[in-house]
């Protein structure tokens, strides 16, 4: 550690080391010169002292003791440690949204005092959420209409109200939104009348940007939502049997594809990571085909429940039945043409739109999970290897996303 008061003392020593002015020198002349050294040495100490400070600051900086909590600075919405979203609160009770760390349990404060959250989603940077809220749900009289309001927020932590509507299958995707599978573009559609026959114009923001786009209307039963293509440029989304493909540049509209079964209704649409095949469940009936449309192909039917694609796009897991004495069979498709391979079965209570499953893989693709509401959440190795074991719901959950849903469907 520097001393100052030595710094002084060696400072001043240098001083009256300064050759002395010679005598014959003109009085002026002398006066000067002395002025310039006197200057010199109290410049030169003014300097030390800071450098001094400085370093005293710096050590004290390294000294200092570190705060066991500190308060998370802003921005704070960034996700971090595969955190998954839950409300605090219920359909009927207000609550906060936070973000739960999966191994710890930490909650960390993202938007506070909501009425409800309906569902919550990051987006596929980490750095937004989307989120659904029902103002008034509790007060709202059953088979009444339900106004629903879609709000994100960002790293500034100002929630911005991005649409509003009423309808009264709040919990079924009267709201269906998405996020782009490359940064922070959000998709939403708004239902209109007979929520089953109409929806208002998709809508693109990029909130990175802020530039928005807006899409000619989607009639017909187009499912919960439609699906991002993995680069971002285009959108798949189906309507009375047939997959229709949207580029998001020119806004043209193509056929993609027509299921084998005519007018049958799509309930969700999943595009694989590495964008070469799409999987659609259509009526408890699950098909998988080729990007660009072609070589549609039956991989399980009657009673499909759930699935979900391998991270590297190469397998898809799904779970299918009918249920047979409490179980539900798990399989695995390859997507090099080979038949599906069954790995094992998991407990299931039931499976409906009301009560629905869902599945995930583990992050390095070793395993997959079983999602149920109502009952217990099972993990099975991929390669049919053992037998199925509990996973607790936050792992799950962030395996799959760190997604929200309250799984609400309406007053009483």
């Amino acid at each position: 550690m520097i001393d100052e008061h030595d710094v002084r003392e060696m400072l001043l020593r240098r001083a009256h080391t300064v050759p002395a002015t010679p005598t014959d020198m003109p009085t002026a002349v002398r006066r000067a010169r002395r002025r310039l050294v006197l200057n010199g040495v109290v410049a030169t100490v003014a300097a030390v002292a800071i450098a001094v400070a400085t370093f005293a600051g710096v050590d004290a900086i390294r000294n200092a003791r570190i705060p066991a909590h500190r308060p998370t600075p802003s921005p704070s919405v960034p996700r971090a440690n595969r955190e998954v979203l839950n409300f605090t609160g219920t359909s009927y009770t207000p609550g906060d949204l936070v973000a739960v760390n999966p191994e710890s349990g930490d909650a960390r404060m993202l938007v506070e005092n909501l009425d409800n959250v309906l569902s919550a989603t990051w987006s596929a940077d980490g750095r937004w959420i989307a989120y659904a809220t029902a103002p008034g749900y509790a007060d709202v009289t059953p088979g009444s209409a339900v106004t629903y309001e879609l709000w994100v927020v960002g790293r500034s932590r100002k929630p911005r109200l991005i649409d509003t509507g009423t309808n009264i299958f709040v919990g079924s995707g009267s709201l269906g939104w998405t996020w782009s599978r490359t940064g922070a573009e959000l998709l939403w559609a708004r239902l209109s009348g007979d929520p089953y026959i109409e929806r208002s114009k998709p809508t693109v923001i990029d909130f990175e940007t802020g530039e928005t786009t807006v899409l000619d209307p989607i009639d017909g039963y187009v499912g919960l939502r439609p699906e991002w293509s993995p680069d971002g440029t285009r959108i798949v989304f189906a309507s009375e049997g047939a997959l229709y493909s949207v580029d998001l540049g020119s806004g043209e509209r193509s056929l993609l594809a027509r299921l084998p079964e005519p007018g049958v209704n799509v309930d969700s649409i999943q595009w694989s990571p590495e964008a070469t095949h799409i999987a659609i469940d259509a009526g408890a009936t699950l098909y998988v085909m080729d990007a660009d449309g072609s070589d549609v192909r039956l991989l399980a039917d009657g009673d499909e429940v759930a699935f979900a694609w391998s991270a590297d796009g190469t397998r898809l897991t799904f779970a299918h039945g009918p249920p047979a004495d409490g179980e539900i069979r798990i399989g695995v498709a390859s997507m090099d043409g080979a038949d599906p391979t069954e790995i094992g079965s998991v407990a299931v209570v039931f499976c409906t739109y009301k009560s629905p499953c869902d599945m995930a893989w583990s992050p390095d693709g070793s395993e997959v999970a079983f999602w149920q509401l109502g009952g217990e959440n099972s993990l099975i190795a991929a390669d049919g290897s053992g037998e199925a074991e509990p996973i607790d719901e936050l792992t799950y959950r962030s395996w799959d996303g760190g997604s929200y849903s309250c799984e609400c469907w309406g007053p009483g």
